[in-house]
């Protein structure tokens, strides 16, 4: 070539077994599988219309070796000189076909009319569909005008029809040719028009002979060779098309290809789309890259096209503690060993964080540093920060140092930071029948466990007796979950104790940020938490009794005598609750 590499590119190791398909620098290149006559030695199937299919098959005189000093003949039978005689050679495999070609017996150029269409099928004999018609009456035989050479780009995949004579003559006999390119006008960019690559392809070949001569004395249709000229289709991605153990072909593939066609990735190859080789693109398949921490992958367009079509490959199953696209982040528990490589296998080392100084075992993923609690510190939470000393709780390893003077300052800011942030009626109860027709429950409830959630606890408590609902109230006697706001349980408002019961009276939660569907039982400032007293019970049943009506709202509250009856009745049970 005009290119050639020196000693020492030549001397270096090349991607590719196949030296034609990379050059001498090991970069892919464009290569083609030889050029053979794929009907060699495959029997053909010979059959007439009107003797019915397999009249005279596995014929081998028609492709055997072609040696036109001793020539083996293929006649047609006597007495079937009227009706179509259809020869089908199955070649096995894909290929695409450059020419066919039939070599008759005789010598001179018929002089019958000549009527023979030509067929491929793509899928192994299940369809069929003309390539070329030969006939001395196009328009009479075929519908079509006697042309040569397809008119537009859109004719160039369309059966052309033409007459054959005169015949090619050589050594031993007159030669009927069909070019599956001739003609056609994107012919010169064949290996940039996927519909011309089509067009060429064919698993099968037909060839019908129509309605011979009806003279007596015509002589019969006599054959010595049938060739197909063509490539294995590999796509551009294989130069030598050799013989499975089935004795098919299949491609030889290179540029990282798998397929009988060349025409998938092999696996991890994934990182960029198929496409077929070009003379200008070669286009190999790219593997992915996962850092050396997995041999498995797979191809995402979406990410190939955030990439700017550079990238789409995703690695699967990241080994040594890695994860991500590329395998390049730790898992979590996990951080980067910065003295080991990206690739190595302890690239990922255990973040080492103290059990009791550390909330979880989960670090940064470049640094290392561990998630500490409260007056904890260190690379792996493993001390207590200045002003803080060893405590004895697990839940808290470092506490405050205070001096009795600044611990009783500390005690007394939170204590009337407390009192103003709960609600008056909290630090002295007054209940009345407002206060408790105004809320949506009364409840009496056990506290069986708490547990933080975020910004709230969230107590399970069993609901023993339902004095009192709302309209829309859901809550019924059974498990159920209270959740209480962590400032207000903070501050003792309400204060609730995990095995104590309660009588619980205040408003369901609906307004907090939850959807409808997840309204929730809450407790806060505005809720009385009183410390059961089993001879409440009988009272607020009897009182409850003596309500046939729901609560009145607060204007009739203020207006009727009977509600200032119920107000004396209940200053007398709050009197009794407090003492």
């Amino acid at each position: 070539g005009p290119h050639t590499c020196s000693r020492l590119a030549v001397s270096k190791d090349t991607s590719s077994d196949n030296p034609f398909c990379a050059d001498c620098y090991g970069r892919p290149r464009h290569c083609l599988s030889e050029f053979i006559n794929a009907a060699y030695g495959v029997p053909v199937n010979a059959s007439h219309s009107q003797q019915g299919p397999d009249y005279d098959s596995n014929i081998i005189t028609l492709t055997d070796l072609h040696n036109p000093h001793n020539l083996t003949c293929w006649m047609a039978h006597r007495g079937t000189d009227t009706g179509e005689w259809v020869l089908t050679v199955p070649l096995g495999r894909r290929f695409e076909i450059t020419y066919i070609s039939l070599q008759f017996c005789h010598q001179g150029e018929p002089s019958d009319p000549i009527s023979i269409s030509i067929l491929k099928s793509m899928d192994f004999g299940r369809t069929w569909r003309p390539m070329q018609h030969y006939s001395s009456d196009c328009l009479g035989n075929f519908g079509l005008p006697s042309q040569t050479v397809a008119q537009t780009r859109h004719q160039e995949t369309e059966p052309l029809c033409s007459d054959p004579r005169p015949l090619q003559k050589q050594r031993g006999g007159m030669v009927l040719a069909f070019s599956t390119l001739d003609g056609r006008p994107s012919s010169p960019d064949f290996d940039h028009s996927p519909t011309l690559q089509d067009w060429v392809t064919a698993t099968d070949i037909r060839v019908v002979f129509h309605q011979l001569s009806k003279v007596a004395k015509a002589a019969p249709l006599a054959l010595s060779d049938l060739q197909v000229g063509g490539r294995c289709k590999c796509n551009g991605h294989a130069s030598r098309c050799r013989r499975d153990d089935t004795g098919r072909a299949v491609c030889v593939c290179e540029h990282h290809t798998a397929g009988p066609d060349c025409d998938v990735c092999e696996d991890f190859y994934f990182d960029r789309p198929w496409h077929r080789a070009t003379p200008t693109h070669p286009n190999p398949c790219v593997a992915c890259e996962c850092n050396g921490h997995s041999n498995k992958c797979r191809f995402s367009m979406e990410v190939f096209q955030q990439s700017g079509r550079h990238s789409g490959g995703v690695c699967q199953k990241c080994r040594h503690h890695t994860a991500g696209r590329h395998c390049q982040y730790c898992q979590n528990g996990y951080t980067r060993n910065h003295s080991k490589p990206l690739n190595h296998r302890k690239a990922c080392q255990p973040c080492q964080c103290h059990p009791l100084g550390a909330v979880g075992r989960w670090c940064n993923q470049t640094s290392g540093q561990c998630l500490c609690r409260e007056g904890v510190m260190g690379l792996r939470c493993n001390r207590c920060a200045p002003g803080y000393k060893q405590g004895k709780s697990p839940l808290r390893p470092c506490i405050r140092k205070f001096t009795a003077t600044i611990y009783a300052k500390e005690e007394s800011r939170k204590r009337a930071e407390c009192v103003s942030y709960c609600q008056p009626s909290q630090v002295k109860v007054r209940m009345n029948l407002e206060t408790y027709c105004l809320k949506d429950y009364v409840l009496k409830v056990q506290v069986r466990g708490m547990e933080r959630s975020g910004p709230w606890w969230q107590f399970s408590i069993s609901v023993q007796t339902v004095f009192r609902t709302g309209s829309t109230s859901r809550v019924r006697r059974g498990p159920q979950s209270l959740w209480v706001p962590d400032r207000d349980l903070g501050c003792g408002c309400p204060a609730l104790h995990v095995g104590r019961t309660y009588l619980l009276i205040g408003a369901e939660e609906g307004e907090r940020g939850w959807g409808p569907e997840e309204s929730r039982l809450v407790a806060d400032r505005s809720t009385l938490a009183l410390q059961w007293r089993e001879h409440w019970s009988p009272k607020l049943r009897g009182f409850r009794g003596k309500i046939t009506i729901s609560c009145p709202d607060a204007q009739w509250l203020h207006t009727t005598p009977l509600a200032l009856a119920y107000v004396v009745s209940f200053k007398i049970i709050s009197a009794v609750w407090l003492a």
